[in-house]
């Protein structure tokens, strides 16, 4: 098999071979990307309207506009004298229609550039297909009686288009960890903690009127612990909402738990030495013994905020 380059190991076909790959994936192929991007807007918009047959009436635009680039880039690098040109243009032409799908529904969180979703999708696209064709041109060495062609292209480009829902998910884990860092450290209040051996910190959420840690159980069962800002706890008393209908709250003295219709116990409050209020919120469907574990319940070391972060970015 030929090599993507022609034989001319110098001068200026070898050359202007390089320069037509190059032009492809750096220029055409993001360009190319852009189309997806509108069909997909534009399907979207035709069902939104109610027209949404007028889907159907895309295909044959979508496929004769797919050769038509396929066919204007194989003409491109055969006038340049590349080796296997319509092989190398489907490859393009490929990438340019898979990495915004890709992108769009698999790896939405990779966004190299501090821009919109369409300029990082073209961006992409064009990094995928050179480093593609790029490893090509490296793979084809004039002495090598075999050559792999656009084989290595195929690969790299397989591998970075299955590598990037990976990379997405790890960068959404990493914003998480950071945003629940922030959370923590940020609070202004002094943090409810459970100190339980039978429960676990797992996640942390601001929340309207407060912060929340969410610990769990052997049978992961959740089991939240609310700890409420300053001005809900200034402002709202342990008995806030008790003469809703079908709410009962039993005072236990330095405890309130509420009660609603279904009789289990829904929420359990009390307040910390400086007066923030605390609430331990079962998932509801669940048994668990409110007043057993308001036992464990006792604010914040200090120093401890940073051990809170690790155990939830863990």
């Amino acid at each position: 098999m030929d090599g993507v380059l022609p034989r001319a190991p110098s001068g200026r076909p070898r050359v202007a071979a390089v320069g037509a790959i190059l032009a492809l994936c750096l220029v055409g192929a993001p360009l190319m990307s852009l189309f997806p991007v509108g069909v997909w807007d534009t399907a979207r918009a035709l069902t939104r309207s109610g027209a949404g047959q007028g889907v159907l009436l895309l295909a044959p635009v979508v496929v004769g506009a797919v050769l038509l680039m396929f066919w204007l880039g194989s003409q491109w690098l055969e006038r340049s004298g590349v080796n296997h040109p319509s092989a190398s243009a489907a490859l393009v032409t490929a990438t340019a229609m898979t990495t915004p799908v890709v992108v769009a529904f698999l790896a939405p969180e990779v966004r190299p550039l501090p821009w919109g979703t369409t300029a990082n999708t073209a961006f992409l696209t064009g990094a995928v297909a050179t480093l593609g064709m790029g490893a090509s041109m490296l793979a084809d060495r004039p002495s090598d009686r075999w050559r792999p062609g656009v084989l290595p292209a195929v690969a790299v480009v397989a591998g970075l288009l299955a590598a990037l829902p990976a990379v997405s998910d790890l960068l959404l884990a990493r914003a998480a960890d950071e945003r629940s860092r922030a959370q923590i450290m940020s609070f202004e209040q002094t943090i409810a903690v459970l100190d339980h051996p039978g429960w676990s910190l797992a996640r942390v959420h601001e929340v309207e009127g407060g912060l929340r840690l969410t610990y769990r159980d052997g049978d992961g069962d959740a089991l939240h612990v609310l700890t409420w800002d300053g001005v809900r706890s200034a402002n709202s008393g342990l008995h806030s909402g008790c003469g809703f209908p079908e709410t009962r709250c039993r005072d236990l003295g330095e405890a309130v738990v509420v009660h609603h219709s279904d009789g289990h116990p829904s929420e359990l409050r009390t307040r910390l030495d400086d007066g923030t209020v605390a609430s331990l919120l079962p998932e509801p469907g669940t048994a668990t013994d409110l007043v057993e574990v308001s036992r464990a319940l006792r604010p914040e070391d200090p120093g401890e905020r940073g051990a809170l972060v690790e155990s939830v970015t863990a």
